[in-house]
């Protein structure tokens, strides 16, 4: 969590410049004090900058190329029930890992994805179930050897 003060003012303009609003990215404000609101700037509803293609600064906030693999398989699944990555969160520094790693790495290591994906849940405040986690990593570890076969 990344905390910052400012005036309610800053936070409406962020939105305005990056195409959102107000009432989407309320859940990133953890207090209000009157006009000095904390923000939660690793949020996922903070006002992050939006990609567009033909914008100059895509370079900066372009998502990275991760390849092929259990990683990419995941976040697949995950995002068919409404969980994607956002450019600050590590979703896809952590996809590109296993996708390098590969498959056989990825069964040796169903735990540790799934202690990242907890960690990633409990920043976003979505629960965690260490079970259903696991059985959502052994599916994308299935789609990725289904795809190289």
């Amino acid at each position: 969590m990344s905390l910052i003060t400012t005036d309610k003012n800053n936070l409406l303009h962020r939105c305005r410049t990056r195409g959102y609003d107000l009432q989407d990215v309320m859940p990133c404000v953890v207090s209000q004090d009157g006009d000095t609101w904390t923000i939660d700037t690793d949020h996922e509803s903070y006002p992050h900058p939006k990609y567009h293609p033909d914008h100059p600064i895509n370079e900066e906030i372009k998502p990275p190329e991760i390849g092929e693999g259990v990683g990419t398989e995941l976040k697949k699944l995950l995002s068919l029930i409404g969980i994607n990555s956002s450019p600050t969160c590590k979703c896809n520094r952590r996809a590109k890992i296993i996708n390098e790693n590969g498959v056989e790495w990825a069964k040796d290591n169903v735990e540790e994805i799934s202690s990242w994906m907890e960690e990633e849940a409990k920043s976003r405040n979505l629960p965690y179930f260490k079970y259903v986690g696991k059985k959502i990593i052994k599916l994308a570890i299935f789609k990725a050897e289904r795809k190289t076969t």
